[in-house]
């Protein structure tokens, strides 16, 4: 017995040392929300989660949207990294999905760009702009299904501690 305790330690500890540990970083920003002529349609809140899961070759980014009628919206989405620094995106409704190619140092990426498709017919292309991970930046371009650009979104990220993060996200889901 001993002998399989020792193979099995011997065995699984260097291996479970080897493993990156998750990485999550929290922010809070502001989306403003403009027309394809530029004029403002307004601004909403977002609280996010991102985890980057190095072992899995998974970024997650679980998002809390506050919108101006207070209504509070909760996505997650997944990009699934590949070897060349591409990536598949999905979300947990199956109501998007793309892909996209992120830039720069790997598990470090300082910028990406996306395209991504909506079930109603809605494309988003998505500039991400993370220059360090206190914040952060995004460009979205909504094309609606009759290929004529409806709105953009700009989003502007600052850094939260974990905690600061899991009191808002407690709050505005009590709401």
């Amino acid at each position: 017995m001993r002998t399989v305790v020792s193979l099995v330690v011997s065995v699984l500890v260097p291996a479970l040392a080897l493993a990156a540990p998750l990485e999550k970083l929290y922010y809070l920003g502001e989306i403003k929300l403009s027309s394809a002529t530029g004029n403002s349609m307004g601004s909403q809140v977002i609280l996010l989660e991102k985890i980057l899961d190095r072992d899995s070759s998974v970024i997650t980014e679980r998002a809390l949207v506050v919108h101006a009628d207070g209504k509070v919206q909760e996505s997650t989405m997944r990009l699934t990294v590949k070897e060349d620094a591409s990536f598949t995106l999905s979300d947990d409704t199956k109501k998007v999905d793309g892909t996209g190619k992120l830039f720069g140092p790997p598990w470090k990426w300082t910028y990406f760009k996306g395209t991504f498709n909506t079930t109603n017919g809605i494309q988003i292309d998505d500039e991400n702009f993370m220059a360090d991970d206190s914040v952060g930046s995004a460009r979205k371009k909504l094309t609606g299904p009759d290929n004529k650009v409806f709105m953009y979104m700009d989003m502007s990220l600052k850094a939260v501690t974990p905690k600061t993060y899991e009191i808002l996200r407690a709050g505005l889901l009590r709401k």
